[in-house]
């Protein structure tokens, strides 16, 4: 039988590795976009700009323009 303290100890570490493995698996199997920004949306500065498809380089292309 378990005491209190070992009872802890136990539901603890299940809780953290289930955290853990069910984190893990989604960083593992989650849907990557096609393109990803290398500048966190700093268009001003990002060498791909022309071929860039993301819909804030479409923006700020536009602000360019006017």
């Amino acid at each position: 039988m378990y005491n209190r303290r070992d009872f802890i100890k136990k539901t603890f570490r299940t809780v953290s590795f289930a955290v853990l493995a069910g984190g893990g698996g989604y960083l593992l199997l989650r849907e990557q976009s096609d393109e990803v920004c290398d500048f966190k949306f700093v268009c001003k500065n990002c060498k791909k700009l022309k071929k860039c498809n993301l819909p804030e380089a479409k923006e700020y292309e536009n602000k360019l323009k006017r």
